[in-house]
């Protein structure tokens, strides 16, 4: 094997480590004394620096470590040094407080506590791992500004889901039709829950199409339990079934937007990073302007419309003729009285 695959091999193998590895190698750490920081964690896993505060952060406000930056070593200590890591077992319906924390990370970015929050979602759903999972590498690339409302989910209805895989129990769900706009029911077999771009989903077997398929949760009305169990397929594996799915196959091209924003809307861009590709030209009059790559323009020209006349599209000329657009209808509804 050439040096370029060996190391290409060992980076995969690395970008792979569970955050619960993770954090164990980072425990061990500081246990000797070895003042680790997050370029350790970058460095040790090739992960990016964002997941390795999140593994800090996690370390600190989640499993309550006493951590501490000693700033003369340039890295963390514990200030205690009997701590241990603690096992954390959760009931469902703690389980089904992950809805309320998403929603709550929703509501706090860019507080002092979005990253408790992300935190806690990331360590009530790794210890779900069997039912329940979460596409982090979609969570860390979408535009973060570039996030709808959290679609709401009854929290009963996510507990008997997580209660019907638990039992291999077939079910009969309440789904809302986009296409037909009614309720009909879907007789499925649930295998598993996940949340893909912060949208949560069932996966099944369909009774009806003989074959697995992706229900969006928030627009499942209500479970009928039928207290019938079924036989897992043994050879079902979520991720071949993320390979053929139609969800997570259709991968829109990217497309480069960039914006202006004057020197009042300026300041806000310059509080947070909008977007992990984004780069950032500064002017002399204190306006700037962002570009940064997206899959999808939908949410974007709502967000820069949230600005109002402080920002401007300007490339690319389609998104920046559909903003003209919106903002002439918006015109001819408040003039036509």
């Amino acid at each position: 094997m050439s040096t370029a695959s060996s190391q290409k091999s060992v980076v995969d193998t690395m970008a792979t480590v569970s955050q619960k590895e993770r954090i164990e190698w980072l425990h061990e750490q500081l246990k000797d004394d070895k003042f680790p920081n997050h370029m350790s964690l970058v460095e040790q896993f090739h992960v990016s620096p964002v997941i390795a505060y999140r593994d800090l952060d996690f370390l600190k406000y989640i499993l309550k470590a006493p951590l501490v930056y000693d700033y003369s070593s340039g890295g963390y200590k514990y200030s205690k040094k009997r701590f241990k890591l603690p096992e954390v077992r959760y009931t469902e319906g703690e389980l089904a407080s992950l809805l309320v924390l998403g929603e709550l990370r929703k509501a706090y970015e860019g507080s002092e506590i979005e990253a408790p929050l992300g935190t806690a979602l990331e360590l009530m759903t790794e210890n779900l791992q069997d039912n329940v999972k979460l596409d982090q590498e979609s969570l860390d690339q979408i535009l973060q500004v570039d996030i709808e409302p959290f679609p709401y989910i009854d929290i009963k209805v996510f507990q008997d889901l997580l209660q019907a895989i638990r039992n291999n129990e077939s079910i009969v769900i309440k789904y809302f039709s986009g296409q037909k706009a009614i309720i009909v029911d879907k007789p499925c077999d649930p295998y598993q829950l996940l949340n893909f771009k912060d949208n949560w989903y069932l996966v099944a077997f369909c009774h009806e199409k003989q074959d697995y398929r992706d229900f969006l949760c928030s627009r499942i009305m209500a479970v009928e339990h039928t207290n019938v169990t079924f036989l897992a397929d043994p050879d079902f594996s979520l991720e071949q079934h993320k390979k053929e799915s139609q969800l997570f196959a259709s991968e829109a091209p990217t497309v480069e937007i960039v914006a202006e924003f004057d020197k009042y809307a300026a300041h806000w861009i310059r509080l947070k990073q909008v977007h992990p590709s984004q780069k950032v030209l500064e002017r002399s009059d204190g306006s700037l302007e962002v570009s940064f790559k997206v899959s999808s323009m939908e949410n974007i020209m709502r967000w820069i419309l949230s600005f109002g006349e402080h920002a401007r599209i300007l490339a690319p000329l389609e998104l920046q003729e559909r903003v003209r657009r919106t903002i002439g209808r918006m015109n001819y509804l408040y003039n036509r009285f």
